[in-house]
């Protein structure tokens, strides 16, 4: 889950309000809660195997998230305006966490239109939800569906691509829509590549091979794809980003790439603390 990363309609999910933050969140693994006991009243009962992960995680990201991970859980069961409020919090003498749990009603997605898009059309962004119109509500499948279409726009340059997801609800009828408002920042392409300390010839064979990737649009993923192509590391887990230098230029809209090469040489440190030359290493 990527910490326990989700598409950031947490405060959605709060409620009545827009959301002001679309980004992905994360609870921060800051303590081991491994020995405490949690307790949740609620009408509306968790199956064995929800009890189980929401008890872990609680347990592995600490009890101070323990309201945001329920209130999570419940909205992917369709219950938007879920109160989650503690009774009792844990202690050096009680190690007892208790929630009370109010669902309140289930609620049913009845509509999501985008406004601001430009590059993509409502139909090609609406395949990449994966939640039908008149299902029950579910969080985790609207952050798919927003962090999807955030990935469709980074892999068209769109680098600076924001959304706000603002639920509009009739809490009368128990149904929420939502309008998604797109910022699509402009369509940013490869610029230059700037390699600097290689022998000529090597040299050229790069900067001829960047020619395929000039002026198209940009791509995280095809620019790691012709580094990795001209380049392999002895050590594990070194990525492009280890070695290259991204700068992003939004005048022009453009992303450009440099490497810098230092040769290797060995030395020693001689009189008067001048470094010296091995000859012979």
């Amino acid at each position: 889950m990527l910490g326990r990363t989700l598409f950031g309609i947490a405060s959605l999910l709060s409620l009545s309000t827009p959301i002001t933050n679309a980004l992905p969140q994360s609870h921060q693994a800051t303590s081991k809660e491994a020995k405490i006991d949690i307790v949740l009243h609620s009408p509306v009962r968790l199956t064995t195997n929800e009890q189980q992960k929401v008890k872990a995680e609680i347990r592995e990201y600490g009890w101070e998230t323990a309201e945001e991970i329920v209130r999570e859980l419940y909205q992917d069961k369709g219950y938007f305006r879920v109160e989650v409020i503690p009774l009792r919090t844990p202690t050096i003498r009680t190690k007892t966490l208790v929630l009370q749990v109010n669902p309140g009603k289930r609620y049913h997605l009845v509509g999501i239109t985008w406004r601001g898009n430009a590059a993509l059309s409502e139909s090609e962004l609406a395949k990449l939800i994966p939640i039908e119109l008149g299902e029950v509500f579910s969080r985790t499948k609207i952050a798919a569906g927003l962090n999807a279409v955030k990935k469709l726009y980074d892999s068209r340059g769109y680098i600076n691509y924001a959304c706000i997801p603002t639920p509009e609800t009739n809490d009368d009828a128990a149904t929420v829509a939502f309008v998604m408002v797109v910022d699509e920042g402009g369509q940013f392409r490869f610029g230059e590549l700037d390699v600097q300390g290689i022998e000529e010839p090597h040299r050229e064979i790069l900067l001829n091979a960047w020619q395929g990737l000039h002026g198209r649009p940009y791509n995280a993923e095809d620019a790691d794809n012709f580094f990795n192509h001209y380049f392999r590391s002895p050590w594990p887990k070194i990525r492009p980003e280890n070695y290259t230098i991204r700068k992003i230029d939004e005048g022009d809209r453009s992303v450009n790439y440099s490497l810098q090469f230092v040769p290797y040489v060995r030395y020693l440190v001689g009189r008067n603390s001048q470094l010296e030359e091995l000859k012979n290493p």
